[in-house]
């Protein structure tokens, strides 16, 4: 992995962790954060520092880090606790 790949994908992690400890605590995420986070990664893609397939790896393994599970897992308990 090349130095500015790694800083991107390191500062992407850390806006990805911290919007999800905020959607884990209630929280509701700022729209401007959302779209910054969204920004960011379009240019990571845009300028070739990353594939699409980076950032969705790494939204994966933020997701186990933060909630201790798959998205794909919570997903299915969201929509159990919505049927009750």
């Amino acid at each position: 992995m090349t130095n500015i790949k790694e800083k991107f994908l390191k500062n992407l992690e850390a806006q990805l962790r911290e919007s999800m400890t905020v959607a884990r605590a209630g929280g509701k995420i700022a729209d401007a954060d959302k779209h910054r986070c969204e920004g960011f990664m379009q240019a990571g893609v845009e300028l070739e520092l990353v594939t699409d397939e980076d950032i969705q790896e790494l939204i994966k393994a933020v997701h186990i880090s933060v909630y201790g599970e798959s998205i794909t897992a919570r997903r299915g308990k969201e929509k159990l606790g919505s049927l009750h």
